[in-house]
């Protein structure tokens, strides 16, 4: 409960950034990625990267919400409608959050570190992995249905 109420300024702003827990793939550390705060302004990251150069924004995917009329009302917020902001499939592994942010925000002055300080994690992102696949056989299809769609 306290979670939801500490984002609900968020929905009023542009874009807010919070700490995220991350246990290493290895499982044997607990790592932290996100901003770093002076009350609600970000001025920084908390990375583990050993090139802090190679991502703009050092955040997760489970580490950042926004207004979502940046996306549909362009105008409001003077973004180009000339060059919508989209999720690329092109973007390498690691970079597609960056990648993604950078078309929202033009800096850390427009971001809003949550809560105040941002001294507290908000969400953990585990590293795990699937053993065996949970759905339904009846979901699995042994080879692709054969469909025809005729051209008008």
């Amino acid at each position: 409960m306290t979670f939801r109420f500490l984002l609900i300024p968020v929905l009023f702003s542009r874009f807010g950034t919070w700490p995220v827990g991350m246990l290493t793939q290895s499982k044997n550390k607990a790592i932290l990625e996100g901003p770093v705060c002076n009350g609600s302004q970000v001025i920084g990251w908390h990375t583990n990267e050993k090139s802090k150069r190679l991502r703009r924004f050092h955040v997760d995917m489970s580490g950042f919400a926004f207004n979502s009329t940046i996306l549909w009302d362009p105008k409001r917020w003077h973004h180009s409608i000339s060059s919508p902001i989209r999720q690329l499939d092109t973007v390498k592994e690691g970079f597609q959050e960056t990648t993604f942010i950078e078309q929202i925000v033009e800096d850390e002055s427009q971001m809003e570190g949550i809560p105040p300080g941002c001294d507290r994690i908000m969400n953990w992102h585990l590293h795990l992995e699937v053993r065996e696949l949970v759905y339904p056989k009846c979901w699995m299809l042994q080879k692709n249905l054969e469909v025809v769609v005729p051209f008008k």
